[in-house]
């Protein structure tokens, strides 16, 4: 029996390939659009787009949360290209989103497929707390959730703090809280364990499908802000988060701890694990440490056919 997910991304670059994968590899229920890396109506053009492109324009997106709870944060169009797609000019999709909010999606698909869904959370978890809070039932009925957020040494947006947590830390510590089965994939997992090189680069090259020239279109400015910060090429947190969820062998590596997350000042966004339970908290989540990069590079390459 294929499993059901709800992705929830704030569509730019990597998401877009996170949603073709999930597309492949589950049964996708839907997208659920919250706020983060672009401006909001690129995130929500971009998903209708690459639901188009791929052929599953099937696949419901839900308008959600278009700030964070506390409406503190910036965009990072110099990551992503001005349009969240690496300045690709692509057509405008004929595809509409649809009128039900992704807040009350969420809690109607957990109540339709009670026990089975799962939620591949690649972005700030906006859309996901404001699910809990408006049905805190949620929790029982959730069967697990894949996070992309949270950096244990190194942030990627301040020195400690990486860019789904920071963007939304209120919202990171009510999901982290609320008593959901949770797996975490860090920033750091991501930035050693998610590179593509450009040997890698020129093999989607050579595949030569009409995904693969959508992977270089969609990821060529990405690409380039990786190398400018020192990485040996682009990196895929949302797309190693998914293949993940889908291959749990790909985790060589995890830690379960008590998770939470900084609010204040400069530390905000911070993701706190009590390595040594100094707070006698039981667990909330598992963490990947280390993963597989040949098996995640070969389901991204598989998917790319």
């Amino acid at each position: 029996m294929s499993r059901k997910v709800i992705i929830d991304s704030d569509t730019a670059s990597d998401d877009t390939i996170a949603i073709l994968l999930a597309s492949r590899y589950f049964e996708l229920l839907g997208v659920t659009i919250v706020a983060g890396n672009v401006k909001y109506e690129n995130q929500v053009k971009n998903a209708l787009f690459t639901l188009e492109y791929i052929g599953r324009d099937d696949v419901p997106v839900y308008l959600g949360a278009q700030r964070p709870i506390l409406g503190k944060w910036r965009t990072v169009e110099e990551v992503h290209g001005e349009n969240g797609m690496g300045n690709w000019e692509y057509p405008l999709p004929h595809k509409k989103p649809e009128n039900e909010h992704a807040v009350d999606a969420i809690i109607r698909l957990s109540k339709e497929y009670e026990g089975e869904l799962e939620i591949l959370a690649v972005s700030p978890l906006t859309n996901i707390a404001l699910s809990y809070l408006k049905d805190p039932n949620i929790t029982k009925r959730v069967k697990k959730i894949w996070i992309m957020g949270g950096a244990f040494s190194k942030g990627n947006t301040t020195p400690i703090a990486e860019f789904n947590f920071w963007v939304d830390p209120e919202a990171a510590k009510i999901v982290l809280n609320a008593g959901f089965d949770i797996t975490i994939v860090p920033w750091e997992t991501a930035e050693k364990y998610g590179v593509l090189n450009d040997k890698d680069w020129e093999y989607i090259s050579k595949i030569n499908t009409k995904l693969s020239a959508f992977f270089i279109n969609v990821n060529k400015i990405l690409y380039e802000y990786s190398r400018k910060q020192g990485a040996a090429g682009s990196i895929h947190p949302d797309s190693l988060t998914v293949s993940i969820a889908y291959d749990n062998s790909i985790i060589l590596n995890s830690i379960r701890k008590f998770v939470d997350v900084e609010l204040c000042s400069d530390a905000r966004g911070a993701m706190l694990i009590d390595w040594y339970n100094l707070y006698k908290n039981k667990p909330n989540a598992e963490i990947v440490i280390e993963a597989d990069s040949n098996k995640f590079k070969n389901i991204l390459f598989n998917s790319l056919l």
